[in-house]
């Protein structure tokens, strides 16, 4: 996990680089092991809004799914347990702010007793991480598969593409798990720098790791655009749903701030102050990839809330001095000519409807199930008749009946 090792000094040297600072200050810089300089309240009120966010949205998509659409397909499986991972990854982040030293801490203000269960944190934390972006984004691609790609265009472009797009970074991540584990030999030195043995270079598998997850993160943005821009719609609803999946942008940027940190962290040998930024811009890119996938399901939560039925609803309360009237039904007048006729206006409001549901269609059910032919007859009164009233008026039948088929 770093550049430490404990492993050929001798008991005396042992103990005092154990007692000491972790990492050389520079120079004129004293070690601070008691109250070092910290950003445990920035990093902890940053873990909250990002929980806050991904929770809420998660949490009306899988309500939209259960409540009304009636089915969880595997994406909304995926995507939970990656939420869980990502959970992980915040209690760890917690432990590290209350149990060790804190977050943004610079290696020369902690001794070096103190960096194995630094280390531990660390390696389970990324163990976790990678797991979880394995799930978000595999989650994100058997989304677009279902909603851009159904089985009548399995072969398409795109959907080849996105189940390429997922097979690699399955392979890719799985790789990662296996060669984190296989980081060091023995296992426990991965943490315990006083156990002899060797280790693998894991700045260039970090490296690795963010540069390709920053590929993966644009690729996923940008491979729904160009089926959105082909859907019958109108050029503002293209726009909109553009907007809509672009949520994906703060994604990629903050897979560019953790690539940024992981190079920094390249750069220096102050490891503890580097991986705080690279947890921080992980779990920021984790609750951006859970916002894509939930998003796009929000407005169904709030189909029914219209602001107009809102306003309806407050106008008694907003104008309490006015009398309110009930709208009354003009009565059928007769009239001199038949040409001059009145309507009953019918309040539509008062007539209850019933909701029709139907369970969602597969792609096999489309098309139209049933006709119906209505026939509305309508029965006019005439005050006088007429001498040729069958010529006159030519739509009647002789007891003054019209019917329309619609």
């Amino acid at each position: 996990m770093s550049d430490l090792d404990f492993s050929g000094l001798s008991p005396e040297m042992l103990k005092q680089a154990l007692d000491g600072p972790a990492l050389p200050p520079p120079e004129g810089v004293d070690p601070n092991f008691d109250t070092p300089a910290n950003e445990n309240a920035v990093e902890l009120a940053s873990l909250v809004i990002c929980l806050v966010f991904s929770s809420a949205f998660l949490f009306i998509r899988i309500y939209v799914k259960i409540s009304e659409l009636k089915y969880i397909h595997i994406g909304d499986y995926l995507m939970i347990l990656g939420y869980l991972f990502t959970l992980l990854v915040v209690v760890g982040m917690i432990r590290r702010i209350t149990d060790a030293t804190g977050v943004f801490v610079h290696q020369w203000d902690m001794r070096g007793r103190d960096m194995a269960e630094y280390l531990q944190l660390i390696f389970e934390g990324m163990v976790f991480w990678v797991t979880a972006i394995l799930l978000v984004q595999a989650s994100i691609l058997i989304e677009w598969l279902r909603i851009f790609a159904p089985a009548r265009t399995a072969k398409s472009y795109f959907s080849r593409s996105c189940k390429i797009l997922l097979a690699f970074a399955v392979l890719f991540y799985l790789s990662t798990i296996i060669a984190l584990f296989l980081a060091c030999f023995p296992f426990r030195r991965i943490w315990d720098k006083t156990v002899p043995g060797t280790c693998v270079n894991l700045k260039v598998i970090n490296l690795t790791v963010a540069i390709i997850n920053f590929l993966l993160d644009v690729i996923i943005l940008l491979l729904p655009q160009r089926v959105i821009w082909t859907l019958q719609m109108s050029k503002a609803q293209k726009i909109g749903l553009s907007m809509l999946f672009a949520v994906g942008i703060a994604a990629c940027a903050a897979a560019v701030f953790l690539l940024q940190s992981v190079v920094g962290w390249i750069k220096s040998d102050d490891m503890t102050y580097h991986y705080s930024k690279i947890a921080l811009w992980g779990v920021a890119e984790l609750t951006c990839g859970i916002l894509v996938f939930a998003v796009p399901t929000t407005p169904k939560a709030f189909r029914g809330m219209e602001p107009s039925t809102w306003f309806r609803g407050l106008q008694p309360w907003l104008a309490p001095g006015r009398k309110q009237t009930k709208p009354t039904s003009r009565p059928r007048s007769i009239v001199g000519s038949p040409k001059s006729r009145e309507y009953e206006q019918i309040d539509d409001q008062s007539i209850p409807l019933p909701v029709i549901t139907s369970p969602r269609p597969t792609d096999q059910q489309y098309g139209i199930i049933c006709t119906t032919d209505i026939v509305i007859t309508e029965t006019y009164e005439y005050t006088h008749t007429h001498p040729d009233r069958s010529t006159r008026y030519p739509w009647t039948n002789s007891t003054g009946e019209e019917e329309h088929k619609l």
